[in-house]
């Protein structure tokens, strides 16, 4: 399909439009060209020389909705990179401060673009209420030069995605790796109307070509045909090797625009010949400073040549591959001939997630063969490649609060902020969190908030199955030490997935598990699902039992090493799950080895330490009732074996909404079962009377106020309590959830009138004998439930 495809498409750019549409771009588009003494400019050198000359790229990638600021607990990483102190919750992102820098960065380049490597859509509130509209305007009024459509577009289906592109787009939308239904089709969503494969700059003289590659691995179901989205996937290498082959005799540059992941941009380096530069997106990483990677190296130990689709085969579906000296590897190359080529360095850019970063990427450029040669032999320099790459300079600029917002996008703004005010209370409290919750643990298994999340899937009323599963990358940013909202529920979990239940036997579950293994150990032996009502033990490194058995590799969810060997017709397992326990025996432990089996051998990890019960092992021939979303369900991230189970029921209760349930029925902070109030909390008449119980303060109505020392808030205590009302709560507590109250006072014509109408310390104090702690009691903590073995 694919080469028939590409021959197709090369038949009307050969006939000569393409020529003549890349001529127009080269001085004929208003905005594009520039004079010098008075006339254009055609060429960035003399002519018959050769020069340097500098390129300035601006890159941001996976957006996420993050369209207004928000508040980020720093990791090592983001400190690294300068975004704040390792530790403290900062206010970073929004969309404002992105359009700053990009208007101030691009005044301060001569020749400069600023690419996008997609998913802008889901991952605040603001996308849930708008659908993506808000996102894309603000894409256009920062002058974005063009985009790639990544997987996460998609997120209210593809129809969405021409609706808001269609009427609010500036920009190119590429994706050159998506065969899309034809217009004509009355059940196509109408993406080949405004999608291009490339699109061709010229500034001032350089032709730059930006090809876009659409994200593949992330989609759900498109590898079905025909399916929902109207797309069908092509060969990421053959396509852009392609569109290289096509562009390169025309431009000067050519930069691949993706939303692939690392892993794949690397591949696509190593196996095709001519790509200058790679800016991507969809791992959420900054790469400071970027990748070089050689092409032109299908074979690592081999280098010198690439496959190519072979143009004098003819190509017969049905026919066998053919084998003959034209097709040295016909098992794995099919259709396909060695091209042989010098290898080149190329550069691969990322710049983060969540508009905390924009990139800045400085290159000199040449197109002199001694400068620029591969080899270091002016004789190897490919002319054909125009100006290659001679020196590169990298700055990922944090978005954090010294940067001011842009005025106009701000303005844009105002109309979607105020509206979500007014139908979302996005500031409602749940609960407060002492210590905040990782999404991910540092030996790599379950982490605290997932933990949290997938329990409160498990005993959501309505709900209680045997055991939930939900995917790790769903859980998308750590929950804040301090007041938790609304707003950061959906920051957690964006998506509006609801849960699925369904039946499973013990196979299925085990292969479930094998399958979670398998994409783990992919990606560092950390585990890609988190678990509640279940404990495995996830082995990175090896398997103790055969694969299933299978047809093809989609029945394995995976390809190549994770695929299906045709030849035992099983799934190749590189890595398996082992103890697997579901449920509990009617037996207490202290310890492993108060869980022997019959015959007297102890197995590992079989004692819960948290409720000191003897586990269950599965049964093959069992079922046990999963809760998981409806993503995962329907085959989201590879769940092959849960998309083909067909008990499936759909709950229509929401993640976020299960894990909201699930926070508010914690205790306050302080809570002690012992404790004579209904509250659960220590009674008390001043701070004193609390000394016992920790760093706690005594709180009643109008008992605290705000004061100021050094120019820094708090709360202070003023005189004594009833002991019938007053009751001891964390001061941190009281403290953090004031500072958010009086948040809202911020910028008021009448701030100080506002904070004393407000009294938030005393209004905190009483919230807090009621707050759910958000703490080790409702399991905000790692129990090693998913042990990782091989990291």
């Amino acid at each position: 399909m694919l080469r028939s495809f590409l021959q197709r498409a090369m038949r009307p750019l050969a006939a000569g439009c393409f020529a003549v549409s890349v001529a127009a771009a080269s001085g004929g588009l208003s905005g594009c060209s520039s004079t010098t003494n008075g006339g254009p400019v055609s060429t960035v050198c003399p002519p018959g020389t050769t020069c340097q000359t500098r390129l300035t790229l601006l890159h941001t990638s996976d957006i996420h909705s993050r369209l207004l600021p928000y508040d980020l607990l720093i990791t090592q990483v983001d400190a690294d990179l300068g975004l704040g102190a390792l530790g403290d919750v900062k206010n970073v992102g929004g969309i404002a401060r992105m359009a700053y820098v990009l208007g101030r960065e691009r005044a301060r380049a001569d020749r400069v673009l600023h690419l996008d490597s997609g998913d802008c859509f889901q991952g605040a509130p603001i996308f849930n209420f708008y659908a993506g509209e808000p996102e894309v305007r603000a894409q256009s009024m920062m002058g974005t030069d063009a985009a790639v459509l990544g997987n996460h577009e998609f997120d209210r289906g593809a129809l969405n995605v021409t609706t808001q592109f269609r009427r609010w787009a500036s920009f190119p939308l590429l994706t050159a790796n998506y065969k899309f239904d034809g217009a004509a089709n009355p059940d196509s969503p109408g993406l080949s109307t405004f999608t291009n494969p490339f699109t061709v700059f010229n500034r001032e003289g350089l032709k730059i070509a930006v090809i876009g590659m659409g994200n593949l691995s992330s989609l759900t179901s498109i590898f079905d045909q025909p399916n929902r989205l109207g797309v069908t996937p092509l060969n990421t290498v053959e396509v852009a090797q392609f569109y290289i082959d096509l562009l390169r005799p025309y431009v000067d540059v050519v930069i691949m625009l993706t939303h692939l992941g690392l892993e794949v941009d690397q591949r696509m380096v190593r196996e095709t010949t001519g790509i200058d530069l790679v800016l991507g997106g969809h791992n959420h990483i900054v790469i400071n400073p970027p990748q070089s990677l050689q092409d032109c190296n299908a074979d690592p130990l081999q280098p010198g040549y690439i496959w190519i689709v072979d143009p004098n085969i003819s190509f017969d579906p049905s026919a066998p591959p053919p084998n003959d000296a034209l097709h040295p590897d016909p098992v794995n190359h099919p259709f396909k001939v060695k091209r042989r080529c010098t290898p080149r360095k190329v550069t691969i850019a990322h710049s983060g997630a969540f508009a905390k970063y924009v990139g800045r990427l400085d290159l000199v450029l040449s197109n002199d063969p001694k400068d620029v040669s591969p080899t270091g032999d002016p004789k190897d320099y490919e002319p054909v490649n125009g100006f290659e790459v001679q020196s590169s300079q990298y700055l990922a600029i944090p978005m954090d609060e010294g940067v001011p917002d842009d005025a106009t996008m701000v303005e844009l703004l105002q109309p979607y902020r105020r509206t979500l005010d007014r139908v979302a209370d996005l500031d409602t409290l749940v609960g407060f969190s002492p210590d905040g919750a990782k999404r991910t643990a540092p030996q790599g298994g379950d982490s605290p908030l997932g933990n949290m999340v997938a329990t409160g899937m498990w005993l959501r009323l309505g709900i209680q199955t045997d055991f939930a599963l939900t995917n790790t990358t769903g859980i998308r940013t750590d929950l804040n030490p301090g007041a938790i909202t609304i707003e950061e529920m959906y920051n957690i979990f964006p998506f509006d997935n609801s849960i699925t239940k369904m039946q499973l036997s013990g196979i299925e579950v085990q292969e479930m598990f094998d399958f979670v293994a398998r994409r783990s150990s992919g990606r560092g032996c950390v585990a890609q699902s988190q678990i509640a009502g279940a404990r495995v033990r996830l082995n990175c490194g090896g398997c103790t039992h055969e694969g299933t058995a299978c047809a093809s590799d989609a029945d394995c969810g995976g390809e190549g090493e994770d695929g299906c060997d045709l030849g035992k017709k099983q799934c190749r397992l590189t890595a398996c799950a082992e103890q697997i326990y579901i449920g509990y025996q009617n037996r207490s432990c202290e310890g492993d080895g108060d869980c022997t089996d019959a015959d007297g051998a102890v197995r590992p990890g079989s004692c819960d330490p948290t409720v000191k019960k003897c586990l269950s092992s599965i049964s093959p021939t069992n079922l046990y009732e999963l809760a998981t979303s409806n993503y995962l369900a329907g085959g989201g991230s590879g769940f092959r074996v849960l998309q083909r189970n067909t008990t499936q029921f759909d709950t229509k209760i929401q993640q976020r909404d299960a894990l909201v349930d699930y926070l508010r029925q914690g205790k306050p902070c302080g809570y002690k079962a012992t404790a004579k109030t209904q509250e659960g909390l220590k009674a008390c008449s001043s701070d004193p009377d609390c000394a016992s119980e920790g760093d706690f303060v005594c709180a009643c109505p109008a008992h605290a106020k705000s004061v100021v020392n050094a120019g820094v808030p708090s709360c202070s205590s003023q005189g004594s309590c009833d002991p019938s009302v007053g009751r001891c709560v964390l001061r941190g507590c009281r403290d953090q959830i004031a500072t958010f109250h009086e948040a809202r006072c911020n910028g008021s014509p009448r701030e100080a009138g506002c904070l004393a109408d407000l009294n938030a310390c005393s209004l905190a104090g009483e919230e807090c004998k009621l707050l759910s702690c958000v703490d080790a009691t409702i399991g905000n903590l790692t129990d090693n439930r998913q042990e990782m073995l091989g990291r």
